[in-house]
């Protein structure tokens, strides 16, 4: 049997209590709904933050800051290190690094032996030299005395002077490093610094200096009469204002 209904006073029907229950409950929950759907919903990015980085990621992270700090730190004390030898004068006498070192090191060793010798009062010998070198946009001629040595510091010697009185750019840093002799070839192994002294010196005044050491090795020190080049003693590439990696000769008197 249906449950009972009255009428209010403008002839329609109450519900009754239970029925007024469910419609509270039910527009609680719409209120509810209505509520959360105002709510904004967590993005994908905020649902990735969220996750914790996995272990192997940080592991490799550290590893990556720990390597580049190790490349700053060893770099910046090499350049310390440099500066320190270079502008404050910390090297250590002596000390070759380098084969400019070495070939300084020797010069200055053969010098002190010619001075130890004089002062002992010992005979030194002495060898005169035709040297051929820059002067006035021309090739000229010059005899110089140098200590009567091997005929290796001898062709040292008198590469070095040609350089220096040709006024070779960056002369006093340009040095002969070695001398080898094979038959009739004199192989002079050079510093990079003398490739890039030909290159700002121009062609023209270049070939004049390699005509120089080449005469002065072919008058002064038989049987030479041709010259090859190496710089740092490598055989150094073709191309430059000069190719150094020819042998050079001079032409054939008629």
């Amino acid at each position: 049997m249906p449950p009972l209904r009255h009428n209010d006073s403008s002839g329609r029907p109450v519900p009754n209590r239970r029925r007024q229950a469910q419609i509270a409950m039910a527009e609680a929950e719409a209120r509810k709904r209505h509520q959360q759907m105002k709510r904004p919903r967590p993005s994908a990015i905020d649902a990735d933050a969220k996750k914790p980085t996995p272990l192997l990621l940080r592991i490799l992270s550290i590893l990556g800051v720990m390597l580049l700090c190790f490349v700053l730190g060893y770099l910046g004390t090499s350049w310390v290190v440099d500066f320190l030898n270079t502008k404050l004068f910390l090297k250590p006498e002596n000390r070759i690094e380098n084969q400019e070192d070495l070939s300084n090191f020797e010069e200055s060793e053969r010098t002190q032996a010619a001075r130890n010798a004089i002062m002992n009062g010992a005979n030194v010998q002495q060898i005169s030299l035709n040297i051929y070198h820059i002067q006035d946009d021309a090739l000229a001629e010059t005899r110089k005395n140098f200590l009567a040595l091997t005929r290796e510091d001898n062709i040292r010697d008198a590469v070095n002077e040609i350089i220096l009185m040709s006024n070779v750019p960056h002369a006093d840093r340009i040095k002969l490093l070695h001398v080898f002799r094979v038959n009739d070839t004199a192989f002079l192994d050079m510093p990079g610094q003398f490739a890039s002294a030909l290159n700002a010196m121009g062609k023209q005044k270049s070939l004049l200096l390699i005509t120089g050491i080449v005469r002065t090795m072919e008058e002064n020190f038989s049987p030479l009469s041709q010259v090859r080049f190496l710089i740092d003693s490598k055989t150094p590439q073709s191309g430059g204002t000069v190719d150094l990696s020819s042998v050079w000769k001079l032409p054939k008197k008629s």
